[in-house]
């Protein structure tokens, strides 16, 4: 892993890991990648490292959301039964106490859906917003996480910033999404705007 995070870094890429156990997470962490996805088995070890490497955390806490839904539209026994029920209430528990532990611990932390994995979209990143805030991020810091950070990750820095002359993309909610995060569910309008053509 530490061999393939050097030479994607030498080529100016990225890596990110997957992974949703602790020893995965370990794995990627100590190799040195820029992002660690899921990350749902977190401890206080990991986290000082990624806040000391810079590695941020992608959060995909919505999935739980997503899976508690599914009881309604399968037969599966990991979604239906009452012992994959209690396993995903306590894998759900462990994922919201990492992401704590990581903000805590000053780890950057972006969004994600874990698009295509689940029944998330990607228009649901509302969902996630919503779960940062209950896992104790402020809204204006899971909105960041949204924006922000997750430009920063992908080395898109305009991302989530209004800048004169700067291109912006704007959507219009009925209500304030930095006290009310479900706000973000209540698309009144959305705008795209460009930056003006400079020169001949």
């Amino acid at each position: 892993m530490r061999a393939i995070v050097e030479l994607a870094h030498g080529r100016g890429a990225k890596v990110t890991a997957h992974s949703g156990f602790l020893v995965g997470a370990g794995v990627g962490i100590d190799a040195g990648v820029d992002s660690l996805e899921h990350g749902f088995e977190l401890d206080s070890d990991a986290v000082a490292t990624m806040a000391r490497q810079g590695t941020f955390l992608v959060s995909t806490l919505a999935i739980f959301r997503s899976w508690a839904s599914f009881a309604q539209t399968t037969t599966l026994p990991r979604f239906v039964s009452d012992e994959g029920k209690e396993r995903i209430a306590r894998r759900r528990e462990r994922a919201i106490e990492s992401v704590r532990l990581a903000h805590r611990a000053g780890v950057r932390i972006a969004t994600g859906t874990d698009f295509g994995g689940g029944s998330l979209r990607a228009n649901h990143l509302a969902w996630e917003v919503e779960a940062l805030v209950e896992a104790g991020l402020q809204p204006w810091e899971a909105l960041s996480s949204a924006t922000v950070r997750g430009g920063e990750l992908l080395g898109e820095p305009d991302a989530g910033r209004i800048v004169e002359g700067g291109p912006a993309d704007f959507f219009l909610v009925h209500g304030d999404p930095l006290t009310d995060p479900s706000a973000l569910w209540r698309v009144w309008r959305v705008a795209w705007l460009t930056a003006p053509r400079r020169g001949p």
